[in-house]
């Protein structure tokens, strides 16, 4: 009985890094975003994870090469991913703002140019909620005047 192997597809290799580069990540989230501080930051650099803290975090990427990075948050289901993939020359220095809700992607950019998506859903929710609010306490009254 002889095997019989199929050849795998052949990546071009990366030869050694040469050089290496700090990458400077500060993290935010909008604030009244509906979430608070318990849900964790996870971030991917060519696909290696880190869980760092919300705030400024430094990591050490190669320099002569391209490199992946990737944003979300994790709590039941991981949520608010954002990508950005950093080149040799670029400025090592990216901003990510969580989304103001779970259901939009965050933002992922160069300093200074990362956005809070998700603004206008977050603003209709409130809206809703401050006039269910408001009709609550119209009635109540009236309730109240009538026994």
């Amino acid at each position: 009985m002889s095997l019989m192997t199929y050849g795998q597809a052949q990546w071009p290799q990366p030869g050694p890094i040469t050089a290496w580069r700090t990458l400077e990540l500060n993290a935010s989230k909008p604030p009244f975003a509906g979430y608070w501080g318990f849900i964790p930051l996870v971030v991917r650099i060519d696909g290696f994870e880190h869980r760092p803290t919300w705030g400024p975090s430094q990591f050490t990427v190669p320099a002569d090469r391209p490199v992946q990075v990737s944003c979300s948050m994790a709590w039941l289901w991981e949520f608010g991913r954002a990508d950005y993939l950093l080149q040799p020359g670029e400025a090592p220095t990216l901003d990510y703002i969580a989304p103001a809700q779970q259901w939009v992607s965050g933002s992922l950019a160069p300093r200074g140019q990362a956005v809070i998506k998700g603004r206008g859903a977050q603003i209709a929710v409130y809206a809703v909620l401050a006039v269910v609010f408001i009709a609550i306490l119209g009635i109540l009254p009236l309730a109240y005047l009538m026994t």
